[in-house]
């Protein structure tokens, strides 16, 4: 046994040495909430490119407003902010001004040509080409009317309105400051982006932000910020404060109660095993997945009351031995090993089951509180019975075995019986969800900043729309049917690539259309009323006419297509794809045709979370099942039914209480349940095995499910909801569990 134990020392230190290396190297804690979502079950290639675009632009950038009642104030703060978070070193790049190279400008007016006219002005030219001649006559008349293209370079005027396409209504440019800008509620809000070079949320942005919100408010200016950095690197905050406290608090809060009720400081050395747990619970899940993510982190450290059940059943003997049976560490070990082997194999089953789940957060914490709980039973068999041989406890003179008592058994089984009742109510009243929403606690301010920008920009919440075709044409064609179907239901706050340019078909047969209007001055008279000669108009026509025809991706090439460059999404596996957003509340209620589907990605997650909670449901059947043949092979079937029983009674009862508590059975309260049966096979395994006293079973199972209650209770503090109710459903099924052991005791015959 020295040897073992001094074997497995030798092995923890050079884990210990492992560990202390990955994180020399690397940190290998993730922190990104993404790396928590499911893994993509769709081979849909274009989705999963819609997907990742979506998250880039969602992630790898910060939209900052500044806003001021006086214009000038405005862009010299922009600009101030600006220089600043340039200077912070987190960014990539700021863009602050948009200064335009003309002659780039002058050379792509020239070539997109009548190919990006507004629908308005190509139905002008078909049904009442007059009118169009009449309004290019009074805007070249106009000397205000501006245009970065001479009357001799664009005669027809189609550069007018290559520049009038903007992706929002909303926006300007300010040509002095080269800045864009939005006038909304008497202010002026001038607009920044900050890109980051990559996607790693940083506690620094959160830092900088409200330092620069603090000087805009002591210089009498404001700043909005929205990016999901910002909601990322408020996460990655959160979870390590969290976790940081909850363990902090856990520990104390377990090693008080210990030390209050054995009164001796050698129990301190139960904290041991814990240690080794979570060392060889971290070395696991770094090797197996490289990294280690917070939220599992936040979870594990829940496992602080588990880890310590295994010490505090063998270790609570000794405090009910009478003097002349003198309690023996290495004796009591033999005695309760077996115990031991058996909770340990249906606990570290139930765990290696969630590994074929999709969810990455439960596989990480499955390795982890599988590995943490082997190392946890190996250093407790290996270094406590040393540690403990000269122990002598201080005993308490407290016996229960009026549980043995027939009223007392009877008074138990009628409320055992009123509580099932309550309890099967309440599950009736109990809701099976899932949101995304809930991992995260999303803080008010950056909600209320983001909330703000939506309103300023014009656009508020919008959705999107993936669209796919056989060709660039047939995608336009797309585009534009969708636009006109969201139209006819009311919503017309779009950005589609229909409104950049017309599909090659169209772009043809306005050609031709501009070929016969040169055959007929009478159409283009206002322009020779103008002073005009006919012949060069009916040489521009001709000229427009012959021009190529311009494709989709060269014509987002274009400096102008700013606004709509990232609504392409290119070839993908022979396909065509495109995204369209639109603004407006229960805009998903609309139909769409074939070829376009809503990329909702919130939707596409609760879906994916439902499923895995029903495959973890049903991996759990599988492991009751298992656990059963595991005791009925060992206790035969009438004892290992029982055993089970408190496990399964634990679960449907934590659903039942739920029920009545209005909390909804999601996948974190699902591996909850999961958790609790676990911990309800390990008390009534102990229960009805362990080789002692009623009265020193009574005392392990209520010590362990004290220590563990203590950890899951401060779970359910957590401003994480997924996490608050994950610990809310294992501290009720702890209870239930507890109640469920001692109800096996009762009627027991006492063991010496």
């Amino acid at each position: 046994m020295k040897l073992l134990s001094k074997s497995y020392a030798v092995l923890c230190i050079l884990l210990a040495v492992w560990l202390g290396a990955q994180f020399v190297q690397h940190t290998p804690i993730q922190t990104q909430l993404t790396a928590l979502l499911p893994q993509h079950n769709t081979s849909d290639p274009v989705w999963l490119a819609a997907d990742q675009a979506q998250e880039k632009q969602l992630n790898q950038q910060i939209i900052v407003l500044v806003g001021a009642d006086n214009p000038d104030k405005a862009f010299e703060s922009a600009a101030q902010v600006a220089q600043r978070w340039q200077q912070s070193g987190l960014f990539a790049a700021v863009d602050s001004q948009i200064e335009p190279d003309v002659a780039a400008l002058r050379q792509s007016l020239t070539s997109l040509g009548a190919a990006t006219l507004p629908a308005e002005q190509v139905h002008q030219l078909y049904e009442n080409p007059q009118q169009y001649f009449t309004e290019r006559a009074e805007a070249a008349a106009n000397p205000f009317s501006g245009s970065l293209l001479s009357l001799e370079d664009d005669w027809l005027g189609f550069s007018r309105f290559v520049l009038q396409k903007q992706s929002s209504s909303q926006l300007l440019w300010h040509n002095e400051h080269a800045m864009l800008y939005t006038e909304r509620d008497g202010k002026t809000w001038v607009w920044l982006r900050a890109r980051l070079p990559n996607t790693t949320p940083n506690i620094a942005l959160l830092n900088l932000l409200h330092k620069s919100k603090t000087q805009a408010q002591a210089e009498h200016y404001q700043i909005l910020a929205t990016g999901g950095a910002l909601f990322a690197a408020h996460a990655k905050q959160n979870a390590e404060r969290e976790s940081s406290l909850m363990s902090a608090v856990g520990l104390s809060l377990t090693f008080a109660l210990l030390l209050a009720v054995f009164r001796s400081w050698r129990v301190l050395a139960v904290g041991l095993p814990l240690a080794v747990g979570v060392l060889v619970g971290l070395v696991a899940t770094v090797a197996v997945f490289g990294e280690i993510h917070t939220l599992t982190l936040v979870v594990g450290t829940s496992l602080v009351g588990v880890l310590v059940d295994f010490p505090l059943h063998w270790l609570a003997p000794s405090l009910f031995r009478q003097p002349e049976n003198a309690w023996h560490g290495a004796e009591s070990m033999r005695r309760v090993l077996p115990s031991f082997v058996i909770s340990l194999a249906i606990t570290v089953l139930g765990y290696a089951l969630l590994w074929f789940t999709p969810l990455p957060v439960l596989r990480q914490t499955a390795v982890f509180s599988a590995a943490a709980l082997l190392g946890a039973v190996a250093a407790t068999v290996c270094f406590l019975p040393p540690l403990f041989a000269r122990y002598q406890a201080k005993t308490w003179q407290i016996s229960w075995a009026n549980l043995s008592n027939h009223n007392v058994v009877r008074q138990w089984r009628l409320l055992a019986a009123i509580l099932a009742i309550f309890l099967c109510i309440g599950a009736s009243k109990s809701q099976w969800q899932d949101d995304i929403r809930q991992w995260a606690n999303l803080p008010p301010d950056l909600l209320a900043d983001a909330q703000h920008i939506a309103q300023i920009s014009g656009m508020g919440a919008s959705k999107t729309i993936l669209l796919r075709a056989d060709s660039a044409d047939k995608l336009l064609k797309l585009n534009q049917q969708v636009e006109q179907k969201l139209h006819q239901h009311g919503f017309t706050q779009t950005q589609s690539l229909h409104q950049w340019l017309l599909p090659s078909d169209e772009q043809m047969a306005l050609k031709n259309q501009l070929a016969k209007l040169a055959r007929q001055p009478e159409q283009f008279a206002p322009l020779v009323d103008l002073g005009v000669p006919p012949e060069t108009v009916q040489a521009a026509l001709n000229q427009a006419a012959s021009a190529p025809v311009v494709a989709l991706a060269d014509s987002l090439a274009a400096p102008q297509a700013e606004g709509f460059r990232d609504l392409y999404l290119g070839e993908i596996s022979g396909q065509f794809a495109s995204v369209l957003r639109v603004g407006g509340d229960d805009v998903a209620a609309v139909a769409l045709p074939d070829g376009a589907m809503w990329l909702d990605k919130r939707a596409h997650l609760n879906q994916q979370f439902s499923e895995t909670r029903f495959q973890a449901a049903w991996l759990k059947i599988l492991s009751f099942a298992l656990a059963w043949v595991m005791l009925w092979w060992r206790f035969g079937w009438r004892r290992g039914s029982l055993m089970l029983a408190v496990a399964v009674a634990a679960v449907l009862g934590t659903i039942g209480a739920l029920g009545w508590l209005g909390v909804a059975v999601g996948l974190f309260a699902m591996f909850g349940l999961l958790l609790a049966a676990a911990i309800g096979v390990d008390y009534a395994v102990y229960t009805l095995t362990a080789p002692e006293s009623k009265t020193a079973r009574l005392a392990g199972i209520t010590l362990a499910a004290a220590t563990t209650s203590i950890s899951f209770i401060l779970l359910m503090f957590s401003t994480t909801p997924a996490v608050a109710s994950f610990g809310l459903s294992v501290a009720i099924g702890v209870g239930l569990s507890w109640l469920g052991a001692v109800g096996l005791l009762c009627g027991q015959t006492d063991k010496p």
